[in-house]
């Protein structure tokens, strides 16, 4: 039985004024504070577990929904506005700025699934943050997926997706697409970045012209898995050397090594990797954060 106090509700504000809903988990005693940006199509209820994790490890520790995606969208959905470029803009810098004024005397660390760690460079405040640790991350790009993987991520982007769009005006859950609902903005700049082998960033999108991936000087942790379809070690690579200046460590895990049948793009936060993968994550946030 955990001793951390239910999540807090808190309603994170970015700086264009756009409201997001967010959850606080507080630790005590306190080592740190910790912001966990997610994946695509991920609500922050999927990362309470590891969360509760994190606060009985002495971080407290903020999830959030970024707007568009679950308690953060508007409805109707098919009217919501968002593009993905905002979430690294606006709402990722917006749940550390939140973290840094509660906190103001402990250190900050970042934990990015997916897009999470991608967008690390377009946060305007990413050095308030002592460690940025990516699970999970890469480019992208199809043609750097796993077969038969990428042909099913084709297939997402030139015909369901578009498909769904003329329907519904947003991207819905459906027999290609596990994740939540996407609003239209999102899904077409992120069908546009998967389909480019371009460099993240602004070589990738005019949205991250004033992006500061070069500026990113911090310890930063980019781990995969041997089974992920999605951020192999060809995407990977490909995502780090937009982050030329960072101090990289690189960690790579099989299932086996974990006594684990599959890991994949998500399964990380499976509690099952509590004495395993957690507990290596939180050792090496607290060694940066000591």
């Amino acid at each position: 039985m955990s001793s951390v106090p239910p999540p807090q509700p808190l309603a994170l504000r970015a700086s264009d004024g756009r409201a997001l809903a967010a959850l606080l988990l507080a630790a005590h005693p306190t080592r740190g504070a910790l912001c966990i940006n997610g994946a695509t199509g991920f609500r922050r209820e999927f990362y309470l577990k590891f969360a509760t994790y994190c606060a009985e490890r002495g971080y407290h520790t903020l999830v959030y929904d970024y707007r568009g995606i679950g308690a953060s969208a508007r409805a109707p959905l098919a009217a919501e506005s968002a593009r993905m470029s905002e979430w690294g803009r606006l709402d990722m810098p917006a749940a550390l700025e939140c973290l840094a004024q509660r906190y103001p005397e402990l250190p900050l660390a970042t934990l990015g699934h997916s897009v999470g760690g991608q967008l690390i460079g377009c946060m305007p405040n990413q050095a308030r943050a002592r460690a940025h640790l990516m699970i999970a991350t890469s480019t992208g790009y199809w043609r750097r997926q796993r077969v038969p993987f990428r042909y099913q991520a084709l297939a997402f982007w030139k015909v369901y997706g578009p498909l769904m769009l003329r329907r519904f005006g947003y991207v819905p859950r459906g027999v290609l697409w596990s994740g939540e609902s996407l609003p239209r903005g999102v899904f077409l700049q992120w069908r546009d970045w998967c389909l480019s082998p371009a460099a993240f960033g602004s070589a990738l999108d005019a949205d991250m012209s004033d992006a500061g991936f070069a500026a990113v000087q911090s310890p930063l942790l980019s781990w995969g898995f041997s089974d992920d379809p999605i951020a192999t070690p060809a995407g990977v690579a490909a995502l780090l050397r937009s982050y030329p200046n960072a101090l990289i460590e690189r960690r790579w895990t099989t299932p086996a090594e974990v006594g684990a049948r599959t890991i994949g793009h998500h399964g990380f936060f499976a509690e099952r990797h509590r004495d395993s993968l957690w507990r290596a994550a939180l050792d090496w946030i607290d060694a940066r954060c000591a």
